[in-house]
């Protein structure tokens, strides 16, 4: 129960929706991304394949030759969908670290931070 507001007193559903909404500039950025992520995946995924048939890197398994049109099929998927879960990372870690920066405090103004305690000595027997 905060100083200044009645315990009885609900925050109506417009109170509620205002407090949790994300500002629009975050859901285009979030669109974005999610738009972005699999299209690098993709044309990373096709690089590497062409890279690999010049270089000899990695020899693909008969198994995964797809018949019909395109016989690197399934390992355009694997390598697209590897790939995504890479750049997915490296967002989220730049994201981490901009947050991190630029974000809050750890502490709002009435927070106490942890008291550091000094280390036990343990005991000699």
């Amino acid at each position: 129960m905060g100083k200044y507001t009645d315990y009885k007193r609900q925050p109506s559903l417009s109170e509620r929706e205002a407090s949790t909404k994300l500002h629009p500039i975050w859901q285009g950025v979030g669109f974005g991304l999610m738009i972005l992520t699999p299209l690098l995946g993709y044309f990373g995924a096709l690089a590497l394949l062409e890279e690999n048939s010049r270089r000899n890197w990695v020899a693909i398994p008969a198994d995964l030759l797809a018949p019909g049109k395109d016989p690197l099929l399934y390992a355009k998927i694997i390598l697209t969908v590897a790939l995504m879960l890479v750049i997915f990372t490296i967002f989220q870690l730049f994201t981490y670290v901009l947050y991190r920066l630029f974000g809050p405090s750890r502490y709002g103004p009435l927070d106490v931070p942890p008291v550091a305690y000094p280390k036990r000595r343990k005991k000699q027997r």
